[in-house]
């Protein structure tokens, strides 16, 4: 199909399908008695299935929400989630819908939950809270700085409570190891790494050029007609390319597809992917969620050598932030530097008095330490946690608590530390995770840390004050991670402008904020 016919095709039937719709701010609607929200989960994905149906059909997380209605542009992973919902709210209760326009258009539809292919959040999120829609969407938010600025745009526009997927602030752990960083345990803080990606695999940190298969000899077979999905509504705003059950696996599976979280037209990456959590865990601790690094330092990494990865460098870009005591360096480091250790640290913070790092399920405090300025050699001892001179508190490696679960090291550090705690004055989700006498017993521990930023979005849609992580605060994060990408696949460093969101001092020249062309007629803007 030609691709402007495809588009003007799209913006035509895009328009006609919402016209008419509510727009601007909006109250909760009124419930008739023993009646509860109605959410619609959008995108029938692995992350959907595994944690966010759970998380929304749990009586805890959200007690005053039903799911009405599960779509997606393959029918298959739609019947498959229209019967996870059915067989817990009961049989009929779930509407399949194959078009989400449908769902935004629908006034008895109150909230949305977006867990799409990155390339589609913006515009959905976009619209759904024009049609007074509350939105729980999946990080990253966007595919571009440009719909970064509008989703943001879009929340304070339409008044809506909107809830980023960045479920690590609901975690005591890291909200524990912010709130010391941001209490002033470790004085100022000069350095921060955020560790994600693996530089001796496929999955690195950058995105990668654009692939149709896996692998050439298999394109036949993955590229087969799949009457199941419609196609051009799958990629939507991306470019028109062959169909790949690479990129949309057929049938209902259980595994995360990294193949279009890897691609340059429908993600970022890695640092789309865990960047956007522990580089989301940075910002918080160096309080600029409603900032952004002033500079980003191309990585002097040799440049990989891995044919999916395009000659890209895989890590070390820095960025570096403006704080009144001075510029902090962040830097992008692989997720391990010990053979065999595959649970290295996600962040940490360098301060002139100490060191905090964490990651899901471990925590550490160094203090005494002064300003040490992380090496490799320094980064492998801290993540096996022989750094010396003072270590307060570990998790999963060991503990000088006397217990070596994460529940002692954190009340622990939260006995301890209980005056810088409470001076950091950190926003806490109503529940937070690791409170396990609130734990449904069968629900497993991972899934728990989900459920408490699930039980935050729910209670705020009744407030109607902000949740933890709004549009602003993971827009702000996107951003970070789009940075980063954008020099690994230019090579180039750049100046930035963190309050414009936009390049700065003559720099950035030929590198896109925004999708090329007219995005097919999917353009997201508020």
């Amino acid at each position: 199909m030609n691709i402007n016919r495809r588009g003007f095709i799209f913006g035509s039937v895009a328009a006609a399908s919402l016209a008419g719709c509510a727009t601007g701010k909006t109250g909760l609607r009124a419930l008739k008695p023993g009646e509860k929200r109605t959410i619609a989960m959008i995108g029938c994905g692995s992350q959907m299935r595994s944690t966010l149906i759970p998380c929304f059909l749990d009586p805890q997380s959200a007690p005053n929400v039903r799911i009405a209605a599960v779509c997606d542009c393959d029918v298959v992973r739609a019947k498959g989630c229209a019967k996870q919902v059915d067989d817990v709210q009961g049989v009929g209760t779930c509407k399949i819908v194959l078009d989400f326009r449908e769902v935004l258009a629908d006034p008895s539809i109150d909230m949305v939950c977006v867990a799409t292919p990155d390339h589609w959040h913006a515009y959905i999120c976009i619209e759904a809270m024009r049609r007074g829609k509350d939105v729980y969407c999946e990080k990253p938010l966007a595919w571009s700085v440009q719909e970064t600025k509008e989703l943001v745009k879009a929340e304070r526009k339409f008044g809506r409570i909107f809830q980023t997927g960045s479920m690590q602030r609901s975690s005591r752990e890291f909200r524990d190891a912010v709130a010391l960083v941001r209490g002033g345990l470790i004085g100022n803080v000069w350095y921060v790494d955020v560790n994600f990606g693996h530089a001796d695999s496929k999955l690195g940190g950058p995105s990668q050029p654009v692939r149709f298969w896996d692998d050439p000899k298999n394109a036949a077979a993955e590229g087969a007609p799949n009457p199941d999905v419609d196609w051009t509504m799958w990629l939507g705003p991306a470019a028109m390319r062959p169909y790949s059950d690479q990129l949309a696996p057929r049938g209902i599976h259980m595994f995360y597809p990294m193949f279009w979280r890897c691609d340059d037209d429908l993600a970022s990456g890695y640092c789309g992917d865990w960047g956007a959590h522990h580089l989301d865990i940075a910002q918080w601790g160096l309080d600029m969620d409603r900032s952004g690094p002033y500079r980003v330092i191309r990585s002097d990494e040799p440049h990989s050598t891995d044919l999916f990865h395009g000659g890209r460098r895989q890590f070390g870009v820095r960025m570096l932030f403006k704080k009144p005591y001075g510029d902090v360096e962040l830097y992008h480091g692989p997720f391990s530097l010990v053979k065999g250790e595959e649970h290295g640290w996600g962040t940490v913070f360098y301060g002139d008095k100490g060191i905090v790092a964490v990651n899901r399920e471990k925590i550490a405090v160094w203090t005494g330490t002064g300003l040490v300025k992380p090496t490799r050699d320094i980064r492998r001892k801290l993540q096996t946690c022989e750094f010396m001179p003072e270590k307060i508190a570990t998790s999963s490696i060991r503990s000088l608590v006397g217990d070596p679960s994460l529940e002692a090291s954190l009340s622990f550090i939260e006995k301890k530390y209980a005056d810088v705690i409470a001076r950091a004055g950190l926003y806490r989700s109503e529940r937070y995770a690791r409170d396990f006498s609130l734990k449904p017993p069968t629900m497993p521990d991972w899934l728990y840390r989900t459920a408490q930023h699930v039980r935050d979005f729910c209670a705020c849609v009744e407030s109607r004050k902000p949740p933890i992580t709004p549009a602003e605060t993971g827009g702000r994060a996107c951003a970070l991670c789009l940075l980063a990408n954008m020099s690994y696949k230019h090579d180039v460093g750049f100046d930035w402008d963190p309050e414009r969101m936009e390049f700065a001092n003559g720099t950035g020249k030929g590198i896109p904020l925004s999708r090329p062309g007219d995005s097919n007629g999917w353009e997201a803007k508020a």
